[in-house]
């Protein structure tokens, strides 16, 4: 049995880039406006498409460049310890916006306390590869980067995974997996990844919104959903 609520889930969205999920779901889920709505778009590389987009349609934006950030506050970008008071200035600008949720759409920058923290089973993100795969040793295999071209030299089915963030990259619990796409015998991986944004990416959060919230997440905690 499901839960409605009155009011939409608030969303933020994070990106590096395009944002295609965020701008599928905006133009093609017919649950957007009605299970949730999106509140604001931020950006770690200023001027992307994503936040354009996010403009165009009257959806408030904040951008702070991590690059020329970690460059002024001499911070590596490996290290993550640092990088936490780069996302408490993230969350100043972004708290006007009373985000229930984040939504990660092409972010391609770790996201670390005190966000993670803060969005602890509310944060959730698109990968390019079915995470449900294992390896012989029962471990996902399709991590980290380069995924889509692995899958494919390999002869794997390929798609996405929407999952919670937690501490660990690719290894929060699973939500939803989008239908397979498929491919042909020489077809160039980045041409695929392309295509999977639209195709995979912006229905497994379709799905993944359509599983979790009509259960009353956030408010109810996922573990507790049916």
């Amino acid at each position: 049995m499901s839960i409605m609520r009155k009011d939409p889930v608030r969303i933020g969205v994070f990106g590096s880039g395009s944002m295609s999920s965020f701008r599928f779901l905006h133009e093609h889920d017919p649950n957007f406006g009605k299970l949730y709505m999106f509140v604001g778009a931020f950006s770690d590389v200023p001027g992307k498409e994503g936040v354009a987009y996010a403009k165009k349609a009257g959806i408030p934006t904040a951008e702070l460049s991590f690059e020329a950030w970690r460059k002024a506050n001499g911070v590596s970008r490996t290290d993550l310890k640092a990088r936490e008071a780069y996302f408490a200035e993230v969350r100043q600008l972004i708290m006007p916006w009373s985000s229930e949720v984040i939504m990660l759409s092409g972010c391609m920058l770790l996201v670390t306390n005190p966000l993670l923290a803060e969005f602890q089973w509310r944060m959730l993100n698109v990968h390019p590869a079915f995470l449900s795969l294992l390896n012989d040793a029962g471990e996902r295999k399709y991590r980290g980067t380069d995924v889509v071209s692995q899958a494919m030299k390999n002869g794997d089915l390929t798609g996405s995974t929407v999952h919670f963030v937690t501490g660990k990259p690719d290894m929060g619990p699973i939500v939803a997996e989008s239908a397979a796409l498929p491919y042909q015998l020489g077809d160039d991986p980045q041409e695929h990844q392309n295509r999977m944004k639209t195709a995979c990416d912006g229905p497994a959060f379709q799905a993944a919104f359509a599983r979790l919230i009509p259960y009353g997440w956030p408010r109810i905690p996922w573990r507790q959903l049916p």
